[in-house]
């Protein structure tokens, strides 16, 4: 089988891509990442190189090695507190950076763009879910009674019980209806 690597157009038979060391290393690192986020990473870690140079083998298991805990585990770490970080906030994160690819300073130094973007998606969600829980802390109508959780049911207006109650009466329906 054929390969072409994609930054300096080199050809050769896979066997050639694996006889250094660092570059067995880095398909392993790819091979453990989540199938979805393949193509992004590739690409990503593209973002990496420098301009008149390749990227080392090298480099791209330091820089596969960093991402390979955070995207399994589902959470990222930034100013001192644990993001959760599933995997559609990096699958996100990862084509925000790469749509922005022109506005970019490259070769990137780091992965820390990347994960402030994941924290601050995590951040939103976060957000959002303070908001849900104070409406419900400010509209008790709309809160649950219920042990096991789940929305309650609106209390039935006055008239609607009486109306509801004159319907189910035994006998013929009231005269004044």
């Amino acid at each position: 089988m054929r390969l072409v690597c994609p930054g300096c157009g080199f050809t050769a038979d896979l066997e050639a891509f694996l006889l250094d060391q660092a570059a067995r290393e880095a398909v392993l690192l790819a091979l453990q990442l989540p199938a979805p986020l393949g193509e992004r990473i590739l690409k990503y870690i593209g973002l990496f190189r420098p301009a008149q140079r390749s990227l080392s083998w090298d480099r791209v298991v330091k820089l596969l090695g960093e991402l390979l805990t955070p995207i399994a585990e589902c959470k990222v770490e930034r100013n001192g507190r644990t993001w959760s970080a599933p995997l559609d906030y990096w699958s996100s994160a990862l084509d925000e950076i790469l749509a922005r690819r022109d506005t970019l300073v490259l070769p990137l130094k780091s992965h820390g763009y990347l994960f402030e973007i994941v924290a601050g998606f995590s951040n939103k969600a976060e957000a959002s879910a303070e908001r849900q829980a104070e409406n419900l802390k400010q509209h008790p109508a709309h809160r649950s009674h219920n042990p096991k959780g789940g929305l309650a049911r609106a209390e039935m207006p006055a008239e609607f019980k009486a109306m509801v109650a004159r319907m189910t009466r035994k006998g013929a329906p009231d005269a004044s209806e």
